[in-house]
């Protein structure tokens, strides 16, 4: 079995930028949103707009808008929602006309659709990729263009609708890039992360398959030396005979175990312990470790690889998420069935059946790797008490 890397999550400071940034918009969008009724609602009754068109747009809107409140706040994560409002955006600026049903506004209003033109425009960033997005910046104004400077409501001149377009879609392309700014730099953060830990798990497992190597050579050293001993006390050349074959086969057997474990790259609870003790030590010096029953039941190099970027990642989120003055500690437990490790801390705490699907850092990089490794992870916290996460693995 040849070494499969196990990729650490990769987008962790990139999913809580685009919650803080959903979060945000669903308040802008309430605001704006509430001002777009209120605009349409007093059209409504002084224009007498078409009941079945009216009534239309104006639950489409209302409706995209609360489901982005409910996707952003109990499912955490709004994209349906924001292409919802996009495309309601647009229906309604084409099916104006059909609302007017023939009537004109008074010289210098805006119609209640208005409104919709720029958050329809912010509202794609958050539901689709960079080209679509951009298609709906330019082409949300360019309709309302179009609009101004037709026969449909009230004209407007040329020069002040270009105007009024413009506007719409410069604030809208300026908050979009904001927004493409924080998910880049966001990305950045996370690849270098990434790196990170790659290079910590790179390491640790170098250190675990190091001291495999020296654990091996003692036992080789130690059978060899005790068979020789052997021979050397024997009385007849029977004895000698039976105690060179005796070494002979230790030899071989021992070689052939040191190269399979080295091509295989699987090490033991003993070797693997070993480099979680230095990994610790390298994430902190203030993490209390305490190490027991140690074995040489050998582990697969797949789930040593899971089990050391998790342990790492649960350190991680203690010390961001534990609160200033929790304690943190590592229990490393061994048997000849398996092992158990144990991150604890003394912080904050949170509930676990709250925590989001976008929380990567916990369902990925510490649950999803060690399960799909062949390994177990409990996690037991309270508020106010503390965080405990628990890996187990038994040999099949």
């Amino acid at each position: 079995m040849q070494f499969r890397r196990v990729e650490p999550n990769k987008s962790l400071a990139l999913a809580r930028v685009n919650t803080l940034l959903e979060r945000v918009f669903s308040f802008a969008s309430i605001l704006i949103s509430s001002q777009t009724l209120t605009n349409a609602f007093a059209e409504y009754s002084k224009y007498e707009l078409n009941p079945f068109w009216f009534w239309l747009n104006v639950g489409l809107i209302t409706g995209s808008n609360l489901l982005i409140i409910f996707l952003v706040w109990i499912r955490r994560s709004g994209r349906f929602g924001f292409i919802a409002l996009t495309l309601s955006s647009a229906f309604a600026i084409v099916t104006w006309s059909f609302q007017l049903d023939g009537m004109e506004l008074d010289p210098g209003e805006q119609p209640w659709i208005w409104w919709t033109v720029g958050i329809g425009g912010i509202s794609a960033v958050g539901g689709f990729g960079v080209y679509i997005a951009s298609f709906f910046l330019v082409i949300l104004p360019t309709m309302w263009f179009f609009l101004q400077v037709s026969d449909i409501g009230i004209p407007v001149d040329p020069w002040v609708a270009l105007q009024d377009s413009s506007f719409s879609f410069l604030f809208s392309s300026v908050l979009a890039g904001f927004v493409w700014v924080l998910r880049y730099e966001a990305a950045k953060v996370d690849e270098a992360n990434h790196e990170a830990n790659l290079a910590a798990i790179e390491l640790s497992r170098a250190d675990a398959i190091h001291r495999e190597r020296d654990r091996i050579d003692a036992l080789i050293h130690d059978s060899v030396l005790t068979t020789l001993l052997l021979a050397a006390s024997a009385e007849d050349q029977r004895s000698e005979l039976a105690a060179q074959e005796s070494a002979r086969a230790a030899i071989q057997k021992l070689s052939s175990l040191e190269h399979d474990r080295i091509m295989d790259q699987n090490i033991s609870v003993s070797s693997l312990f070993s480099a979680l003790e230095v990994a610790v030590h390298r994430f902190s010096d203030s993490v209390a470790l305490e190490s027991e029953g140690a074995s040489d039941l050998p582990v697969p190099a797949e789930l040593s690889a899971a089990v050391t970027e998790s342990m790492l990642q649960a350190l991680a989120n203690a010390k961001n998420h534990a609160g200033s003055g929790a304690s943190i500690s590592v229990f490393l437990k061994g048997s000849a069935k398996g092992f158990k490790i144990v991150i604890k801390d003394n912080g904050r705490g949170f509930r676990p059946s709250r925590v989001p699907k976008n929380r990567l850092g916990l369902r990925l990089s510490i649950v999803g790797r060690v399960e799909a490794a062949g390994g177990k992870v409990f996690i037991d916290s309270k508020i106010g008490v503390g965080t405990n996460v628990i890996i187990e693995w038994s040999a099949a």
